[in-house]
């Protein structure tokens, strides 16, 4: 499982202008040009990466086992990307820092890094900078922090719910649906 806050990174398909355009900003801003690097000097205790690479797997890289372990170094808890990754059983036998993703590619990154923390979208939903983000390997969940006593209290009545059903169904008193 995979719980934090959400520090949000948007990327684009390469253009010559835009890639220079984000060469001067990063120079200007005294911040590393790759967002990978810059998401493992930047990321705080707590944070999950979630990256919006328009939901590509070919050509959506976003990092690779060795940029995934400086992040898990400076505090970041895992990453959720809109895209995909690399090092696929490198990451897999990372402790403590899952990546959920669209997929795996081999290849390097091919999109350029364009906004920080943010707003953006991963898959039909919006997602905001500090978003409290909630994930397995089944789902993920995104939603404001002032909501997180309702999420859990609802959660909490579905489980109950759900383990009363189970010992019902150990005990073949329930037919389940």
């Amino acid at each position: 499982r995979l719980v934090g806050r959400a520090l949000t990174i948007r990327y684009l398909p390469r253009r010559p202008d835009l890639d220079q355009a984000m060469e001067t900003l990063a120079k200007e801003g005294d911040w590393p040009r790759g967002y990978h690097v810059r998401a493992a000097e930047e990321a705080r205790p707590g944070d999950v990466l979630v990256v919006d690479l328009g939901g590509v797997v070919s050509g959506g890289v976003f990092f690779g086992d060795i940029s995934a372990l400086a992040a898990k170094t400076a505090g970041a808890r895992g990453a959720v990307l809109w895209g995909s990754t690399r090092d696929l059983m490198e990451l897999q036998e990372m402790e403590g820092f899952p990546v959920l993703a669209v997929g795996f590619d081999p290849p390097g990154a091919t999109q350029v890094g364009v906004d920080w923390n943010v707003p953006i979208r991963v898959g039909g939903v919006s997602v905001l900078p500090g978003d409290v983000v909630v994930a397995d390997a089944e789902a993920v969940l995104f939603f404001p922090p002032q909501l997180a006593p309702q999420v859990i209290e609802a959660a909490q009545k579905t489980v109950e719910q759900e383990d009363y059903e189970r010992e019902l169904v150990r005990q073949k008193k329930y037919r389940f649906r």
